[in-house]
């Protein structure tokens, strides 16, 4: 049905544009504030920047294959809060599980779609 479509599109670009602009933000802060060598910083903080920086390609990938990169920012947004020892669900890197959310429902969307399509073309 054209329905899924428009909508799966809906969801799609409004992933695209907050995921977009996460990652700009993050690479903003980065630039602004620098890293610190991995000599100076804590195991926590070695795997809380991992996961960070996985959840973050997760979010770029998730531009050409949705299921992977969602499921990538999903992984990399767990490693960071297992280094944090915390989980956060009102949080600022809570952006990344509603983005998750997003693509999430864009997937499935597609899937929604082409099964609707093939179904009609039998």
């Amino acid at each position: 049905m054209k329905l899924f479509g428009i909508i799966g599109g809906c969801f799609r670009w409004t992933a695209r544009i907050v995921s977009g602009l996460t990652v700009l933000m993050f690479l903003a802060f980065f630039i602004g504030e620098g890293v610190s060598a991995p000599s100076y910083l804590a195991t926590s903080e070695i795997v809380m920047f991992i996961g960070l920086a996985a959840a973050l390609i997760g979010l770029l990938v998730s531009w050409r294959w949705t299921l992977v990169g969602c499921l990538l920012a999903l992984v990399g947004y767990t490693v960071f809060s297992i280094g944090d020892k915390k989980f956060h669900l009102a949080s600022p890197f809570s952006i990344f599980l509603i983005v998750v959310a997003l693509y999430a429902i864009t997937w499935i969307f597609d899937r929604l779609s082409t099964r609707h399509i093939e179904a009609v073309n039998g």
